[in-house]
């Protein structure tokens, strides 16, 4: 089968289920997510569980490379639970050794020569691969009754298509940038969409209680948040907190301490985190499915696990404290500011309090 731009990608999916599926190309991110949503309608189509240890397989890129056989085991091995397979290769960003990428191209030769059935294997490779590399070749050149090869190429966004996604993101957070931030902030990031969001979701988090007093995101506030990185404990913290781990919040906030984060970018994240629990719990009142739930707050991407957590917060999470949050937020941000008290310490009491 030829290969495709990712534009067609849902059109193809339509037909019969293509025994291989190559995400390749420059923008590592649009591929991450795309193999993700591929996942789910492979799940969809399918009735398998993407939680299913027997209907789902995933292999690294170091697991192959160790041993070519793995991949074909893999596929050759029939789920328990599923009348159809799916075999995923852990995300390849571009930074790996050439090595590797020749032995994933050997692992999928030996496995299409053995002609397997009722499964798919999803590739996502980027950044090493071109339209004469060999294992584009080898997927377009595949022709099998079951689908045959899907080869799926990814550009990087243009300039305009990045402008337009930011202000996109930005709209999504109910915020705005000037002019100058915008420029900032897009001259800053590279094609990759999935780092991109990442970025505007750190900016709106840095800005903080600007935003919650109506203003917007300046070119300052760009400056400043592309020049540092939040520690992944934040992130787990926001975890904590939905879940309503209480102790498992209180170590966090110790951790981070001892790592000497400022906790205004853990507030605001988890702010954030909170606000879509509310909207979540609007939409459920409002009759919508889970589904639908998940798409608009905007955690389609997740993994299945991840959803049902944030679901599970959503349906657990007090609605009158929720609507209490953004005041609340407010309220310790100011206080963390004034000097009259430790602001670390107000911000972490605001944390843990939102996590009991």
């Amino acid at each position: 089968m030829v290969g495709i731009y990712s534009s067609k990608l849902a059109e193809a999916l339509k037909g019969p289920l293509p025994l291989v599926i190559l995400l390749w190309g420059d923008d590592a991110g649009a591929i991450r997510q795309t193999a993700d949503t591929v996942q789910q309608a492979i799940a969809t189509r399918t009735g398998l569980a993407l939680d299913d240890p027997f209907a789902v397989e995933r292999l690294s890129l170091n697991d192959i490379s160790a041993e070519t056989s793995r991949l074909t085991d893999a596929c050759l091995t029939l789920s328990f639970t599923s009348p159809h397979k799916l075999v995923v290769l852990r995300s390849v960003s571009g930074t790996e050794r050439a090595d590797d990428i020749k032995a994933l191209t050997e692992g999928v030769k030996a496995t299409l020569a053995h002609k397997p059935s009722g499964v798919t294997l999803l590739l996502p490779v980027a950044g090493h691969l071109d339209k004469k590399h060999a294992l584009v070749k080898l997927i377009e050149g595949l022709d099998t009754p079951v689908g045959g090869g899907l080869s799926v190429r990814f550009f990087p966004d243009a300039a305009r298509d990045l402008g337009s996604f930011l202000q996109a993101e930005l709209t999504r957070h109910n915020t705005t940038a000037t002019r100058e931030a915008l420029g900032a902030l897009q001259a800053g990031l590279g094609a990759d969409r999935e780092i991109a969001r990442r970025e505007v979701e750190k900016l709106v988090a840095y800005a903080g209680a600007d935003l919650l007093n109506g203003g917007p995101i300046t070119y300052t506030h760009v400056q400043a948040s592309l020049c540092g990185a939040m520690a992944s404990g934040v992130f787990l913290l926001a975890e904590a907190v939905l879940a309503q781990d209480a102790t498992k919040t209180d170590q966090l906030l110790h951790q981070l301490a001892e790592q000497g984060e400022d906790l205004n970018g853990a507030l605001m994240l988890c702010l954030g985190e909170l606000k879509k629990l509310a909207l979540a719990q609007q939409l459920r009142t409002a009759g919508e499915a889970d589904d639908a739930i998940i798409q608009q707050v905007s955690k389609a991407m997740l993994p299945p696990n991840a959803k049902a957590a944030f679901l599970q917060a959503s349906r657990r999470y007090p609605a009158g404290r929720l609507a209490q949050v953004p005041e609340r937020a407010l309220e310790a941000l100011t206080l963390a500011r004034s000097g009259l008290l430790d602001g670390q310490h107000v911000l972490g009491r605001a944390l843990l309090g939102w996590s009991i």
